[in-house]
């Protein structure tokens, strides 16, 4: 009885309240301090705020579980990523790696005891021989650790739509087009940026597309098979027709030169980032056309741990600060080299998985090349948290657009496993990532016969109150990668006023949500490729870019606007603009000078 009593203690044996308790964990642990040994007759501290258990998880208990798992089952490697952060609040305070040093349990709530060992009161120590449980004891495996993934999320099926819609082709043949974006005041015109590292302007009457500008010579080189970096991202200045400004998301290699001036990272030290996301200002000597170009700065440098979850969009917000949406860094999970112990989307000490809130001609930012707002949710001093920080907790927010009437941002977010989510983004707001995918708790664990992390919906013990969740999600069975789109504001269209328009990447389908923002259908008379982003108009009327390839290797892109099957589309006036000019003229013709101030002049040799 004496031995069922310790496994008991111990979290080992099922009682009719869940324990998730981990007996390999506790193994490892009691061969690395075989002479440690509980003095309080209790066996759950390691994990529980006190020894009687069914208690919230204390911080480092949590921590090391968590590590554990994600390192392949490493103990070392979890022990030397968890040993250095804070220790417990119980005194004397002492750092983790001190307590570690002096055969103590860190991080414990109780004291510096360790409770792997069960002692009983007759000094009996149970020993690492008979730590398993028999089955005739009612240890069951599959009842261990954490809660069981769930095989049906029953989320609400998308209804079929409608509404029939069809997709008028303004141009062809681009090469992985995966922004499409309106500058203001120039009205006839859209431009398109493909991945590779070029932006077309296209004339929407004519589909006449024009180089505007390249910026390939600076991106890492993209794999031909599968890539999720490149030329991500591109927004011009509110004030375009009269300052000529623009700004890029582009992904670009590491360089020696620049280790001092990175802006942001979470790579350790001695170890390379894959890449580095780079936020350029750039400047068209004359708006009105294809004139010279000039790069002004590089605003902010960004370290990425891997190819993938870059995010990638820029948009100026109707406050006319630029906003940028960034990915957790890649991987799975959320976990890895450069995520730290818990993941990036959930601290907000780094950028990575967050959306970004900067005034681009500012000058009180940590490198002094752009602004804080004032009233960005982090800007306050006393804490670590990024100023930038608009809004967090966020996977890969792909795609994010403002509605043109109410001025709300949407954001579709790509989710890991099982759900992608669209999100109305607010100042502060923690959408959950890796707490949650979607609305379901989220675990980054192997779990029996599942490789990966899974969904639940009992919650994990350390998860915040105040997580936002999505305004709409899909599961997989409806689709694989969610790309983001707008509210509908145009006149040509009157069944979608008001309703925001998505799609899902891969399988190609198009959505919208009704006023319940339950996900609807929306029929297509022509099939789409794979769809990368939307864009709107002058009008507001809605265009999406498609790539017949899910990589650069594809030459049939396509810049589509969606129309009623009834009525051929009407194209916005080119009201003033000057005819297309010839962008091979010379730099020196105009010069772009930014002032300290922010304010930008042309002088003209």
């Amino acid at each position: 009885m004496k031995k069922i009593a310790c496994l008991i203690a111990a979290g080992l044996i099922v009682s009719s309240a869940p324990l998730f308790a981990n007996p390999v964990l506790f193994g490892e642990w009691q061969a690395k301090y075989p002479e440690s040994k509980s003095d309080d007759n209790a066996g759950c501290q390691l994990c529980h705020l006190n020894p009687g258990g069914n208690q919230p998880w204390n911080s480092y208990g949590f921590d090391l579980r968590t590590a554990y798992r994600a390192n392949s089952f490493d103990f070392d490697r979890a022990m030397d990523l968890v040993q250095f952060t804070n220790s417990d609040e119980s005194e004397p305070a002492a750092d983790n790696l001190e307590e570690i040093l002096a055969n103590f349990q860190p991080g414990w709530a109780d004291g510096a005891t360790n409770t792997v060992y069960w002692v009983d009161n007759d000094e009996n120590v149970t020993t690492s021989e008979n730590l398993e449980a028999p089955q005739s004891a009612g240890f069951e495996e599959n009842e261990l650790d954490f809660p069981q993934a769930l095989s049906d999320l029953m989320l609400d099926p998308i209804q079929p739509g409608a509404l029939d819609l069809d997709l008028y082709e303004v141009a062809g043949d681009l090469n992985a087009p995966l922004a499409v974006v309106r500058a203001p005041g120039i009205n006839g015109s859209l431009f398109v940026a493909e991945q590779g590292g070029k932006i077309f302007r296209i004339e929407l009457a004519s589909g006449e597309k024009t180089l505007f500008h390249d910026v390939s010579a600076d991106l890492v080189s993209i794999d031909a098979g599968y890539d999720e970096r490149g030329l991500l991202g591109l927004a011009f200045h509110p004030d375009f027709a009269s300052n000529g400004l623009f700004y890029t998301h582009q992904s670009e290699p590491v360089r020696e030169t620049q280790d001092s001036t990175v802006d942001f990272t979470t790579i350790p030290s001695g170890r390379v980032a894959d890449h580095r996301t780079m936020v350029v200002e750039y400047q068209a000597s004359d708006a009105s056309c294809n004139s010279p170009i000039r790069k002004l700065d590089t605003l902010m440098i960004v370290d990425q741990p891997q190819f993938n979850h870059n995010g990638g969009d820029l948009a100026f917000g109707p406050d006319g600060y630029l906003y940028i949406a960034l990915g957790d860094g890649g991987g799975a999970n959320d976990q890895g080299l450069g995520h730290g112990l818990r993941g990036n989307a959930r601290d907000t000490s780094t950028v990575l998985g967050s959306i970004l809130r900067i005034d681009p001609l500012g000058e009180n930012s940590a490198n002094g090349k752009y602004g804080i707002p004032d009233d960005n949710p982090f800007s306050e001093d006393g804490d670590d948290a990024a100023d930038e920080i608009f809004a967090y907790g966020l996977r890969n927010p792909f795609r994010m657009s403002f509605d043109a009437v109410t001025g709300e941002l949407y954001a579709g977010d790509v989710g890991q496993n099982d759900v992608e989510e669209i999100d109305l983004i607010v100042k502060g707001g923690n959408y959950g990532w890796n707490f949650m995918e979607g609305s379901f708790y989220f675990y980054n664990v192997f779990q029996l016969d599942r490789s990966g992390g899974y969904v639940s919906n009992i919650a994990p013990p350390d998860a915040p109150q105040d997580l936002i969740l999505p305004i709409a999600e899909y599961g997989r069975d409806d689709g694989i990668s969610v790309t983001g789109g707008y509210v509908y504001r145009g006149e040509q269209i009157s069944a979608l006023e008001g309703k925001y328009v998505f799609a899902d990447y891969f399988t190609k389908r198009f959505f919208q949500l009704d006023e319940n923002n339950d996900i609807q259908e929306i029929t297509m008379m022509t099939d789409a490729d794979f769809i990368a982003g939307f864009g709107e108009d002058v009008n507001n009327e809605l265009y999406v870019v498609t790539n017949d390839q899910f990589n650069i290797s594809g030459v049939q892109g396509k810049l589509l606007r969606l129309t009623d099957v009834s009525s051929e589309p009407s194209f916005p006036d080119a009201g003033d603009e000057t005819a297309m000019c010839d962008s091979s003229g010379d730099d020196s013709t105009c010069i772009p000078i930014k002032a300290a101030n922010g304010a930008v002049a042309l002088v003209c040799l």
